[in-house]
């Protein structure tokens, strides 16, 4: 169940279902801790306002003698945990993750870990995270591994989880990182019925987890099995509950494209689809049609007020998308994206209208732990094929992304996506994303000079072009088709930049 829109009680024993006082030895303390099976030691530390941005760590985490280790946590307080949210709500990474490690050695190993990864990220975004090469990291990471080993509670190794694949995301880990979501995803189903906290804070962030294997899975063994089941109810109770129902929606429509790949891009091009898959596709449109008009509802409604302008906007993308994607999941021709054009610029118009909201001075961060902006933006990129439209949403990628949104790297998106623009067009961009040659296709480009998917090598690598000079980028491989309709592969060298 996703979170109520009642006011949250941010005092008391974290760890208990019930909030339940009595006095021992002039302390309070709660009956049983609903977690760790035990009593606990009395109520955890919280910070007076509502966000932490404690200033002495030391009184915090009074046990620790490590100056080290205390200024990885002052960091993470104030520089990596506001942030490591996105446009998701941060809860989880600026209360419940500093309250845990309070008291879960394993927790305050991993926030350390993260703390100086996203440090070392922050201030060198251009060089890529090693532990090798972080010793601090290394460490503490060692270390939170050796303590969960110890420990025998699923609730809290589900937390630890979620701060392992946040750690792997960091390193750019794709593999590592995908273990960790399908070993958490099997833990939730144990879990979720009987720890209500586990419900409200973590089933939402594996909701959105489950989607970063089907786009880097090298197979679909890969893909984790999560219990998709999305009874809209009648009414939103507020905007985390609209979004936990559209998160759901939008995994489960994920999984459905991936299934669809054989008849786009593989020998069932042809092929009847399976009455299965057709029903699977009836089931999500109706879940999105409902979903919509329970959120129209809720938007008019008093709750919706005060819902940061990101949130919604991310939102109404990703609901947005899903019913393209829905829509056009067996669809081989490309060429049925030109019925969304209008949608496109939509999103591209709200997306203007967020970016020129935003302040000069209003800090970027260069990693965040949630898929933000960039995915979204890229989608447009790459599927509509009005030029205008496309290079606009291009720029705008740049300017409200993130260099790293967990495994998604802006450089990476905008170097493909530009690109996509140019093979499709026939015309090379300049810095500008303006045509810098003459534009063969300056309206829709026909179907065989469309690109049906796309896929890059995971590894940065360094080149020397014809004037002797050094550029990074990857090998890239486009899915063309010819004019009698085979499908190919056209490999390129993308050149990346910051």
């Amino acid at each position: 169940m996703p979170r109520k829109g009642s006011t949250k009680v941010r005092t008391g024993c974290l760890t208990c279902k019930v909030r339940k006082v009595k006095c021992d030895e002039g302390k309070p303390r709660c009956q049983r801790c609903e977690t760790t099976g035990r009593k606990c030691d009395g109520y955890m530390l919280v910070a007076p306002s509502s966000s932490l941005s404690w200033h002495r760590p030391r009184h915090l985490f009074s046990n620790i003698d490590d100056a080290s280790e205390r200024r990885a946590l002052q960091f993470f307080c104030r520089n990596a945990g506001p942030f490591l949210s996105g446009q998701m709500d941060p809860y989880f990474w600026t209360h419940l993750v500093m309250q845990f490690s309070t008291f879960e050695p394993s927790v305050r190993h991993s926030v350390v870990a993260i703390s100086s990864l996203y440090e070392q990220m922050h201030f060198s975004p251009a060089s890529k995270n090693d532990l090798a090469n972080d010793r601090l990291a290394l460490r503490h990471y060692n270390a939170a591994i050796r303590q969960l080993k110890l420990m025998n509670n699923e609730p809290l190794v589900l937390l630890v989880c979620v701060l392992f694949i946040c750690i792997e995301f960091l390193l750019g880990n794709r593999e590592a990182a995908i273990q960790h979501c399908k070993h958490g995803v099997f833990i939730l189903k144990n879990v979720e019925a009987s720890y209500p906290w586990t419900r409200e804070h973590l089933s939402p962030i594996f909701r959105r987890l489950t989607l970063f294997p089907f786009f880097f899975a090298l197979d679909n063994t890969s893909f984790p099995k999560l219990d998709l089941d999305n009874q809209i109810p009648r009414s939103f109770a507020s905007f985390l509950d609209a979004q936990y129902f559209i998160d759901g929606i939008i995994t489960r429509t994920v999984r459905l494209v991936r299934w669809g790949d054989d008849y786009r891009l593989k020998d069932k091009r042809h092929s009847p689809v399976s009455p299965k898959l057709l029903l699977e596709q009836d089931k999500i449109k109706n879940l999105l049609s409902e979903w919509s008009a329970r959120f129209s509802d809720f938007r008019k409604g008093p709750s919706a007020l005060g819902s940061p302008n990101e949130r919604l906007c991310n939102v109404i993308f990703r609901y947005e998308i899903a019913r393209i994607w829905v829509d056009l999941c067996f669809v081989y021709e490309e060429t049925a994206y030109d019925r969304y054009i209008d949608k496109f610029r939509y999103m591209v118009g709200q997306a203007a209208r967020l970016e020129s909201q935003q302040k000069d001075t209003q800090e970027t961060p260069k990693f965040i732990f949630e898929a933000g902006f960039v995915p979204l933006i890229y989608y447009i990129v790459i599927k509509c094929r009005c030029l205008n439209t496309r290079t606009q949403a291009l720029s705008l990628m740049r300017r409200l992304g993130v260099s790293r949104e967990n495994l998604w790297e802006l450089s990476l998106m905008y170097a493909v996506g530009r690109r996509f623009i140019e093979i499709e067009h026939d015309t090379l961009l300049d810095e500008t994303n303006q045509p810098r040659s003459t534009v063969r296709w300056p309206g829709l480009p026909p179907d065989e000079m469309r690109i049906r998917d796309s896929t890059t090598d995971p590894m940065l690598t360094k080149k020397v072009d014809e004037q002797g000079r050094e550029t990074c980028g990857r090998m890239a491989g486009f899915f063309r088709r010819t004019v009698e309709g085979a499908i190919y592969l056209q490999t390129e060298f993308i050149i990346e930049t910051t």
